[in-house]
């Protein structure tokens, strides 16, 4: 009659199953997120709907139809124009010599939490409404520009140690990042912030004011590249 096994052997043995169960479970979790991960990154922010002159990202030239991912940072040459219809549904129009970069565009059943770096050049934003809570920010190197209204038109113009905000539509506010201090523009009203100091008091544009920016930022036909 066979002898039977020691304990200590059953109870490795029982040990070793444990183990490679909890192995496998981790890996398939584990799997799981980087599916999940992979999902979310190839989901565009937007996509570019106009684009003149070399625009590019990542040494990449955009052309209508190209998706524009959260991370890229796009530069407009100084002969050049482009335009993003973003996944909420605003767009976003970058005018001659900008860089912008797209930090985050979250947008979801949780609301929408946006953040845009615009380090030189200027940008004007028609945000769309979203249902649910809503970040929208345009950060510059002197301060920050955070939409407050369910929906804004606004420019920003940023040139040296100074960047300049108007808005149409809607309500934005201005904060420095020097001193923390903003200041709130409403519908047809614009402000600037100098580097180190505290945003200066809003006042009313005029329509030359306004459409200098417009003209700015009026995108062109579709590239033909």
């Amino acid at each position: 009659m066979a002898s039977a096994e020691p304990k200590s052997w059953v109870a490795r043995r029982r040990g070793a199953r444990v183990m490679s169960r909890r192995l496998a479970g981790t890996l398939f979790v584990m799997l799981g997120l980087m599916l999940w991960a992979r999902a979310a990154a190839a989901t565009p922010a937007g996509t570019v709907v106009g684009a003149r002159g070399s625009c590019s990202t990542h040494g990449r030239v955009l052309k209508p139809g190209d998706a524009v991912q959260v991370g890229d940072n796009v530069n407009v040459p100084a002969n050049g124009n482009l335009q993003l219809r973003m996944s909420d549904g605003s767009v976003i129009s970058v005018a001659p010599g900008s860089s912008m970069a797209v930090a985050s565009y979250d947008v979801g059943g949780s609301g929408r939490r946006v953040k845009l770096s615009l380090t030189q050049g200027v940008l004007r934003a028609n945000v769309a409404p979203t249902r649910g809570p809503s970040t929208f920010e345009v950060s510059t190197p002197v301060g920050s520009a955070l939409v407050r209204s369910d929906s804004a038109d606004l420019f920003i113009d940023v040139h040296g140690g100074s960047s300049q905000v108007g808005v149409l539509e809607g309500t934005v506010d201005l904060a420095s990042a020097a001193t923390g201090q903003s200041v709130s523009i409403p519908g047809h009203w614009g402000t600037r912030l100098e580097a180190g100091r505290a945003p200066v008091l809003p006042r009313r544009w005029g329509q030359l004011e306004f459409g200098a920016v417009i003209r700015l930022t009026e995108c062109c036909q579709p590239s033909q590249q």
